[in-house]
């Protein structure tokens, strides 16, 4: 490899992988290649691969968008940073600073990103959103009953789990660098095995799986908890790092088993299977998905899953631990973070309702690194909500569903086209330093860049491009990190189950979980290997109908059966058309649909679960043959 031309940087998805790569241009084309460097960055999947096609893309944009006569139209640097200063000027005399919105996603999960807000905090304020679309009622959970999220390091797994239980996660297609972590499990003469509601490639992977209802991981959770203390084979030492050990265990011996397995989805026998595999294969790290807390009761899903965590030996044998997530920016220079005077924050899933009636009103709305038109449910009210704000702004590197509907749009460069930014995982405990691998777009600029020239303009002193400097100072200095090859480092983050004093606090209830529409079918939506939910543009596939998977019992049901088009409609009118695949290994009541389709989200509700998460799952539907057969409203 020619060192004089190659790069380091890294991808900057929403993925917990958080690939190192090595990138070349050669005046036309990118090419990108994974870094060695980075253990688990050992081969480049389909959505990073694009990277090098969409850095030099006719799609990208190269000129700001203002609307004028309705119609976006080309204008100068100049002009769209004028209009936009003055918006947000006349917006805070009328109303003061939380009439300013900033609502920023996982479109790049670069460190830089966290210093943007600090022009609304100098304004003395903003609205903002709190939450994410992803985790956040998991994250919830675990933190109610372990104080924090739990870091169990893949190096941990590797090296001393004997048994990988998959809940709802399907890891080969979403999170593909696990795999090589698994061999080695296997290597050791331990097993894979999977949760799920079903048959996916990483079922197809598992040494077992066995199907689970939607929503029940909690009751076989709960069931599983029962059988370890009714045989009395829980690990020695759980009840020492637990908080209330005695009111967990009444609570526990005071559930009904039948009860529970009808929750989860299971019979006896099956939730026997599950038992003995995880006694015969401790040490057992378990993962659960982010699919399985979209549901109204996804904190208590995760605590459930971690109380099992805990009476499996969590805390006293190294591989028994539970991982989930953590914060990929915990390294970031919390000086530079920006601390506003007042914030009022709305959910992430909910904002489109809560702005009605709101006081002041959000009258500026910026987003950064998000698609909400797009990604978040409900995109029908959300589109509607957005299309109400006065001023709305989008920055993006391509005309995204929200940049098409908003009053301004920014064009701004790619990871690729920056320097001297970092990216971590929320998986492994490398970091990533990212060097300019090729020249940046003509006509776009860097979010630093736009920012800093925007508090210019509004008179603030706020210079992000030298926070951006003195945050790559820090990170290149920090004792905390020691380099594991060009651009990449390793920090020592300690294992939450072995940095001792721990105790958690295990559940004593269970969550009351919600039915849907008689003869309606619950919507799960589940990602899939082709893209990122909000980046989808450039998919081969994005074009096409989109497949809904049922149950050949369901379809039935509706005159419906595979390869048929059909119609899916919510109780709120919302509607898409779709393409009926036959699944058998799907149970009844629940349907399958991939998140991102465009389209999907006329289908899904602006629920809030404890944690401000986004209960995506707790959406329903009915299906109909043709247009001419759905119901009048």
């Amino acid at each position: 490899m020619n060192q004089k031309l190659w790069k380091t940087t890294a991808c900057p998805y929403d993925c917990p992988d958080g690939c190192a790569l090595h990138g070349c241009f050669d005046g036309k084309a990118v090419t990108l290649e994974p870094n060695p460097d980075l253990p688990y960055s050992t081969f480049l999947c389909g959505k990073g691969k694009r990277w090098a096609d969409r850095a030099t893309s006719s799609a990208r944009l190269s000129s700001p968008l203002a609307r004028k006569e309705g119609n976006l139209v080309p204008v100068s640097w100049e002009e769209a940073l004028d209009l936009w200063a003055g918006k947000i000027r006349e917006s805070v005399e009328r109303n003061g600073p939380l009439s300013v919105m900033y609502l920023s996603s996982a479109g790049s999960m670069y460190f830089s990103k966290k210093l943007l807000p600090h022009v609304f905090a100098s304004l003395g304020g903003y609205t903002t959103k709190i939450g994410n679309l992803c985790s956040s009622a998991g994250s919830f959970g675990l933190k109610q009953t372990f104080g924090e999220v739990p870091v169990t390091p893949p190096e941990t797994v590797e090296a001393h789990s004997l048994g990988v239980l998959f809940w709802g996660r399907n890891a080969l297609e979403t999170h593909a660098h696990v795999v090589p972590v698994l061999k080695k499990v296997r290597e050791r003469g331990g097993e894979i095995a999977a949760l799920e509601i079903r048959n996916t490639p990483t079922t197809r992977f598992a040494d077992r799986w066995w199907r689970l209802a939607p929503g029940g991981d909690w009751a076989l959770a709960a069931w599983l908890c029962r059988r370890i203390l009714d045989g009395e084979k829980d690990f020695a030492g759980w009840r020492e790092h637990t908080a209330n050990p005695g009111e967990f265990e009444a609570a526990v011996k005071g559930l009904d088993s039948g009860s529970l397995l009808a929750a989860a989805g299971l019979n006896g026998e099956q939730a026997e299977d599950v038992y003995s595999w995880l006694l015969r294969f401790s040490p057992v790290t378990q993962y659960p998905a982010f699919g399985a807390q979209r549901y109204l009761h996804g904190d208590m899903q995760f605590r459930w899953i971690g109380a099992l965590a805990v009476l499996l030996g969590a805390f006293s044998q190294k591989g028994a631990g539970l991982a989930f997530s953590k914060d990929e920016m915990a390294l970031f220079p919390s000086r530079l973070s920006p601390a506003p005077a007042q914030v009022r924050s709305l959910s992430v899933s909910g904002w489109p309702v809560e702005l009605e009636g709101l006081e002041p009103p959000v009258e500026v709305l910026v987003v950064s690194g998000a698609d909400p038109v797009r990604q978040n449910p409900a995109s029908d009210l959300v589109k509607k909500a957005y299309e109400k704000i006065p001023f709305t702004v989008c920055a993006d590197f391509i005309l995204s569903d929200t940049a098409r509907a908003s009053s301004l749009v920014l064009p701004i460069t790619t990871f690729l086209e920056e320097e001297g930014d970092w990216r971590g995982s929320y998986w492994h405990s490398y970091l990533v330093r990212s060097h300019r691998v090729l020249p940046p777009r003509p006509g776009a600029l860097e979010e630093t860049e736009i920012y800093t020239r925007l508090a210019r303009r509004l008179g603030i002193d706020c210079d992000l491009n030298a926070m951006k400097d003195e945050m790559d100072r820090e990170m290149r200095s920090s004792p905390m990190l020691e380099s594991a090859g060009k651009g990449v480092y390793r920090w020592n983050e300690p294992e939450y189950w072995r940095s001792g004093g721990k105790k958690a606090v295990l559940p004593v209830r269970v969550p009351e979980t919600a039915e849907g529409p008689a003869g309606y079918l619950r919507l799960v939506t589940v990602h899939r290997k082709e893209y990122i939910n909000g980046q989808n543009w450039d998919v081969p596939s994005a074009a096409e109908i989109p497949v809904l998977s049922m149950n050949p019992s369901d379809a039935a049901d509706r005159g419906l059966k595979n390869g048929n088009n059909a119609v899916a409609v919510n109780s709120r009118g919302g509607s898409l058309d779709v393409r009926v695949a036959e699944d058998p290994s799907l149970g009844g009541g629940y349907c399958i649909l991939p998140q991102g389709t465009r389209g999907v989200n006329l289908l899904t509700d602006p629920l809030v679960s404890p944690g401000s998460g986004a209960p995506f799952a707790e959406s329903w539907i009915d299906l109909y043959p043709g247009k001419e057969d759905r119901p009048e409203k």
